[in-house]
């Protein structure tokens, strides 16, 4: 009986190793193939163009390094050619960020002391349906109006608002971050677009209308 056992036992152990062995090579291989695409990817050209239906997101910081491996091109080198992704309103296509030259300029030329280094990236955008806008949301008790504005869509969206702003979605769904009561949907907002078109900035705003917590003040008056 106790023969039967340790020969049973010397057998399941190599087969056991066996497959240790495979797995660990998997593994590697696969940690290798994924540094390579890594390597493969040039970060430190500029942003590349967004899709369809989706939108630029932007992130600028007056604290980054003064220095790096990677610099941005010059007059910019005090800046990183890229960062992670970092506060994005929807999902981002890639979880890097490369610095923005258009963006910095404007920043630096509005927001001082005028050393600001900004980065962009691709979000893919959650088009709404026009339907399912709640157009007596403000009319509730507590009704706290809010905004979103994001940058025109590049390439277009599935469901465009009327010219002049096709770059528009003419529905949005707002992420739960963004709202204290997320709407299905939230129409443009074409008084707020065009504030910012008289800013110099390609943006769409969205507006709704969120029911306040009681006891928060923050509803309509």
């Amino acid at each position: 009986m106790g023969f039967s056992t340790r020969v049973r036992s010397s057998r399941v152990l190599p087969l056991f190793a066996g497959l240790g062995a495979l797995w660990l090579a998997a593994a590697c291989s696969g940690s290798q193939k994924k540094g390579a695409e890594t390597a493969g990817e040039d970060l430190s050209g500029p942003p590349p163009p967004c899709h369809k239906n989706e939108v630029r997101e932007y992130f600028c910081d007056d604290l980054l390094p003064f220095s790096s491996d990677k610099p941005a091109p010059e007059p910019y080198q005090t800046c990183p050619s890229n960062v992670g992704v970092k506060g994005n309103t929807f999902p981002a296509t890639s979880s890097w960020a490369r610095f923005d030259i258009p963006r910095t300029e404007w920043t630096r030329k509005r927001v001082p002391p005028g050393h600001a280094c900004c980065y962009s990236w691709c979000s893919t955008l959650a088009v709404g349906d026009v339907d399912e806008v709640d157009q007596t949301s403000c009319q509730q008790p507590n009704a706290m109006r809010e905004r979103l504005c994001i940058s025109s869509a590049e390439a277009g969206v599935s469901d465009a608002a009327a010219a002049p702003n096709e770059g528009c979605s003419a529905a949005v769904v707002p992420p739960p971050g963004v709202a204290f009561t997320p709407p299905k949907a939230a129409a443009l907002d074409l008084q707020a677009t065009a504030d910012k078109r008289g800013q110099g900035l390609s943006e769409c705003c969205y507006a709704w209308c969120s029911k306040a917590p009681l006891g928060t003040g923050l509803g309509a008056k």
